[in-house]
């Protein structure tokens, strides 16, 4: 019995002394350790995983324009998420009577001189439109609102269908204030064939501030360039109309002679003419 309790006392604590011992230098080479692991994983993921889309998930109104050419749509962009992202899409809706609707509707606001419409879809993410997104999507569920959305409009069909034909435009924004400005603006065209009588202009967006700037080209002679470069005074974020329909190639009146075997007819073509669709620059400070 003393030998027993005698070899437990010194025993146990030794016994212990070497397992705290062993213990902690186990616990300290994993401290020690454990920042390599962190920085090898670091090196892993940025190297071999896909970089993954900004998620823009809201509801993201659009303004809606055309012809019977076709009908386009352009996303009322701000510098800010989730909305950063100028996108310009080329569409057809599900239905032919509300595609035929539209467009009617379209035609006798602009003739009006009022041709705000606009679409409002059910909440999605924007990025979603892009093709370089890995789940692009092509398809919407949108009510059909005259007039803004956002601002007295009056919904005119609810829930519908339209196909996306075409991403004309997906240009994301930087969300940062007072970057460097470009001494030009550039509009680019958009349309449905190269001799559609009714075509369009959609400013680039650049940096914030900006001016989202659409107008309607009428009576479109000529094939027009992809892209209209034009100087921006530093003082205004876009170009007026006037500056617009100046800068356009080919738009003075065609003078054309029609002859027949008793009389010689004299026509012009009337001028192409530039009336604005849109402007917004307060969303965009």
């Amino acid at each position: 019995m003393l030998l027993n309790s005698y070899n437990t006392t010194l025993v146990t604590p030794l016994f212990m002394r070497r397992f705290y011992h062993d213990l902690y230098r186990g616990l300290l080479a994993i401290l020690i350790l454990l920042p390599l692991t962190a920085n090898a994983t670091q090196i892993d993921t940025s190297s071999n995983s896909p970089v993954t889309p900004q998620v823009r998930i809201g509801l993201h109104g659009m303004l809606l324009f055309g012809s019977e050419y076709g009908l386009f749509a352009s996303h009322l962009p701000m510098f800010h998420t989730p909305h950063n992202a100028q996108v310009v899409l080329q569409l057809t809706f599900d239905d032919p009577q509300i595609n035929t609707a539209v467009i009617n509707g379209l035609t006798l606001s602009a003739a009006s001189g009022y041709p705000i419409w606009t679409i409002v879809p059910q909440q999605f993410d924007l990025s979603m439109l892009s093709p370089a997104h890995p789940n692009h999507i092509n398809h919407l569920s949108v009510d059909i609102v005259k007039g803004h959305f956002e601002r007295g409009g009056e919904t005119q069909w609810k829930n519908q269908g339209l196909t996306v034909a075409k991403v004309l435009v997906f240009n994301e924004l930087d969300t940062q204030f007072e970057l460097q400005k470009a001494s030009n603006n550039t509009y680019l065209k958009v349309n449905n064939t190269p001799d559609d009588k009714v075509q369009f202009l959609v400013k680039r967006l650049t940096t914030r501030p900006d001016a989202d700037h659409i107008v309607r080209l009428d009576n479109v002679g000529n094939s027009l360039p992809t892209e209209i470069v034009i100087p921006v005074d530093a003082a205004k974020l876009f170009n007026d109309e006037a500056q617009l329909r100046a800068a356009l190639p080919d738009t003075a009146p065609k003078k054309t002679t029609l002859t027949t075997s008793n009389t010689k007819l004299k026509t012009t073509s009337p001028m192409t003419t530039v009336s604005r669709v849109y402007i917004e620059l307060d969303e965009l400070k």
